[in-house]
């Protein structure tokens, strides 16, 4: 009788959660338009950086109304300072890891870039993907973009549980998968010498009280959000430009 009912109270968990991973995914939201953030920036005179950013709807920005509002082009912008940087985003909502690997790995290869960004992971977590299936995707799609001899900078991942669509416990258990997802992004970086973004030094509570980043659908992030994801990122790059320097 105990093992039924522990049984049963399992299956109602399970339940729960899933009731909940639908209603925050399929919950009626605005339509929201996404962008292509390619361009180039910066004198035509000064060194050239050809940057490929991968990557899924952190890169398409639904949320903004315009592309200069992306965080890969406030960054871009930083860089610009340095070098003439052209941009290239193959980037495309709603990808997974293994999307990367089988439709933009290949382009961005051809592309020849100096610098490779990869943001990804969320969509992995959220879609219930395995830790060992995340982490095999994250290191053939890493192993593959390490052969180009580029700088890579992987996103690594934040606590996804702030989203605000989410509710506990829902919340609880993303906020403990975002924790362990965002570990094998820095064990596969290990493996190939890439640079981490330290999401996690960002304040948690920000994302949970401030409203204005985040998009009329609650589930992307806004332009506010975007300046916020800029400001963590960018240590991460200047802490690659040396090796930039040298590489040019």
């Amino acid at each position: 009788m105990v093992r039924r009912l522990v049984t049963r109270g399992a299956l109602a968990g399970v339940f729960l959660l899933l009731v909940e991973a639908l209603y925050a995914v399929f919950r009626p939201s605005p339509n929201l338009e996404e962008f292509d953030p390619s361009g180039e920036f910066g004198d035509p005179s000064l060194p050239s950086l050809r940057v490929a950013v991968l990557g899924d709807s952190t890169v398409t920005a639904p949320g903004v109304s315009d592309p200069d509002e992306i965080w890969i082009r406030l960054v871009c912008r930083r860089l610009s300072d340095t070098f003439h940087v052209e941009l290239k985003s193959f980037a495309s909502g709603g990808s997974m890891t293994h999307d990367l690997v089988r439709e933009q790995m290949q382009p961005a290869l051809d592309f020849n870039p100096d610098l490779i960004l990869v943001s990804v992971g969320g969509n992995d977590l959220i879609k219930g993907v395995s830790k060992r299936a995340f982490e095999d995707d994250l290191n053939i799609l890493i192993a593959g973009l390490s052969e180009s001899g580029a700088i890579i900078v992987q996103s690594g991942l934040g606590d996804l549980g702030t989203i605000p669509r989410l509710v506990p416990p829902l919340r609880n258990l993303i906020s403990t998968r975002s924790e362990m997802f965002d570990q094998i992004h820095r064990a596969v970086g290990a493996r190939y010498g890439t640079h981490i973004v330290e999401q996690r030094s960002d304040s948690r509570e920000a994302w949970f009280e401030d409203r204005t980043l985040w998009a009329d659908d609650l589930f992307h992030v806004s332009a506010r959000g975007h300046e916020r994801w800029a400001s963590v990122i960018w240590p991460t790059i200047e802490s690659s430009l040396s090796e930039l320097h040298g590489a040019g």
